[in-house]
């Protein structure tokens, strides 16, 4: 087994650096050998596209679009789609590389593969947004297949934008192929319960590891830092098992109620009100970063990648 020296990072706010970080010292631990190293070091392919659009008034804008896809090994790669100003491509190859471990550690038979568009869907109409998720999958039309890889939704997009895309293959393919993608609609051909899938992972991966802390449900206090899909779900299923959820924060800020928030009134303001919590009566604004370093004994961070960094992990408190 041969000795895989760290690389210095250049830069740790690179979400790639970031995670290259993580995997050399798990390759330490696991002492693989230089040469698999070597093969999981680098993204399999790499895939960026321009996308014109025809906006609502009749201009045409160009967007750029990336699809990673970091491993075949174990099988086709799998991962989501994300509609997002701040996406570029070393974000995408770090969640490529990501799903590839995830995968990998829970023994299930696909690789890693990731993508986004550059854009901001909240300044977008539906048409917009539909026309630019079509451009994106007619240009992976050779990269995306049920047997090759197979994308989901992330940020920014959700059960409409994946029937947009498996539509758009279908038309391609002259016939429908309901298996090109994860995450659409109940009625095309969607699971069950994949909506809260994410959220019902954190919960459940909470609620053990506060069994083994020994903490009591009942008696513990919850951050939650994003509250969209995952967020939201994480915060309703904890918020049902006993835990006082105290903050939570979406794009528009963070917000606080000592006496805890309720969730699904918490989510249903924000669905009336175009996806934000902005002037939710029931709490109080706060700053975002604050939200990290509650006193709480559990703190969900289901927003972006690397929030949590080496200048604030020291500064987080049990209740």
């Amino acid at each position: 087994m041969a000795y895989i020296e760290p690389a210095p990072l250049l830069d740790k706010e690179n979400p790639f650096e970031a995670m290259m970080s993580r995997f050399q010292t798990a390759s330490q631990i696991l002492g693989l050998e230089e040469e698999i190293y070597n093969v999981l070091k680098s993204p399999a392919k790499q895939v960026i596209v321009s996308l014109p659009v025809t906006m609502d008034d009749g201009s045409i804008k160009v967007f750029e679009g990336y699809r990673v896809i970091h491993s075949t090994i174990l099988g086709p790669s799998k991962g989501g789609i994300r509609f997002d100003p701040h996406v570029n491509l070393d974000e995408v190859k770090a969640l490529a590389a990501w799903m590839t471990w995830k995968c990998a550690v829970v023994d299930i038979p696909y690789g890693g593969g990731k993508g986004g568009v550059t854009c901001n869907p909240r300044e977008m109409s539906a048409g917009e947004i539909e026309r630019l998720m079509r451009s994106y999958t007619q240009a992976m039309m050779g990269v995306f297949g049920p047997d090759q890889d197979i994308p989901a939704p992330d940020m920014g997009t959700g059960p409409r934008e994946m029937a947009w895309l498996m539509d758009q293959y279908s038309r391609n393919k002259g016939m429908t192929v309901p298996a090109v993608v994860t995450g659409k609609p109940i009625v095309m051909g969607g699971s069950l319960g994949r909506t809260e899938a994410t959220g019902r992972g954190v919960m459940v991966s909470a609620l053990a590891a506060m069994e083994k802390l020994k903490i009591n449900p009942y008696k513990a206090t919850c951050a939650v830092q994003g509250f969209g899909n995952v967020g939201s779900w994480a915060a309703r299923l904890l918020a049902e098992r006993g835990l006082k959820v105290v903050a939570v924060s979406d794009i528009s800020g963070a917000y606080y109620n000592e006496n805890g928030i309720n969730i699904d009134a918490a989510i249903a303001y924000r669905d009336k009100n175009k996806g934000s919590l902005d002037g939710y009566a029931e709490v109080q604004k706060i700053n975002g970063a604050d939200l990290l370093t509650l006193p709480v004994d559990v703190l969900v961070p289901a927003a972006t990648e690397d929030v949590i960094t080496s200048s604030n992990a020291g500064k987080f408190k049990r209740s």
